[in-house]
């Protein structure tokens, strides 16, 4: 069932591809301010629930709600300045570069034929600064590492300066440190200035340590969802991801941890 007062949820969804349904009969409710990690098995239904909850998929029933209204039933450029995407598979015209990239974040709040004003500039330069591409913004996007274009990317969904942000799998072919620098960010985000994040994250432990709540897939059905502390059990690892495991204390944050047994 919907509830007028959440900010984004998914209602009595159903989703799929050609091949059949991917997401059957899902409720979810996406909290304001918060950091919401969705984690499941390959072909789990995370990233299709995503570009569901983004209005880049349609569902073939039930419906997204944003604000309370129908997703389906808002103009896009309202639907641009309320939330942005970053999906799994980004793609940019041949020879684009950063600083291009990233306008193009801007341009749910410009007017018809209008021209990037002063405070454009400046949330593009903030922008960049947090993802941490400032240095890269006149080199062209062929032209830099699988992890700096993925850095650019995240600049140019920043740049958007929308309340709900909803990435599929963001680290992806980050190192180690920017993956870490990537998760600091978005708990900023999150705890700092308000915002409300959904993240797709293959790395349980990494979703355990940084996020506030964890909802986790299997067949396109939600297995388990809540605070990690509640979610990363030894019976979500071996439902779920068909994994044995022992839990412990990470030493640092205190959450929940897993090492395979």
């Amino acid at each position: 069932m919907c509830d007028d007062n959440t900010e984004l949820q998914g209602c009595d969804l159903q989703v799929g591809y050609r091949g059949g349904s991917v997401i059957n009969d899902l409720n979810v409710q996406i909290t304001k301010g918060t950091l919401t990690a969705l984690v499941g098995p390959n072909g789990s239904g995370k990233s299709t629930l995503l570009m569901t909850l983004a209005r880049v998929l349609l569902p073939r029933r039930g419906e997204v709600r944003l604000h309370g209204t129908p997703i389906s039933a808002q103009r896009s450029t309202a639907v641009a300045r309320a939330l942005a995407v970053l999906p799994q598979t980004a793609i940019a015209p041949t020879g684009l570069r950063v600083r291009e990239l990233v306008e193009q974040g801007r341009f749910p709040r410009l007017g018809t034929f209008a021209r990037l004003s002063r405070t454009d500039d400046e949330a593009m330069h903030h922008a960049m600064a947090l993802a941490g591409v400032e240095s890269l913004a006149d080199r062209r996007l062929d032209s830099l590492s699988g992890g700096e274009r993925q850095r650019a990317w995240i600049a140019m969904v920043l740049a958007q300066d929308t309340d709900i942000l909803l990435l599929d799998e963001p680290t992806t072919y980050l190192d180690i440190r920017h993956q870490i620098d990537l998760m600091e960010l978005l708990v900023d985000l999150v705890r700092v200035h308000g915002k409300t994040v959904v993240v797709v994250l293959h790395d349980l432990n990494q979703a355990a340590r940084y996020c506030d709540r964890i909802v986790a897939l299997r067949g396109g059905e939600i297995i388990a969802d809540g605070r990690p502390a509640t979610v990363v059990t030894a019976d979500l690892l071996r439902s779920v991801f068909d994994v044995r495991a022992r839990i412990t204390a990470d030493p640092v944050a205190g959450r929940p941890m897993f090492t395979a047994e």
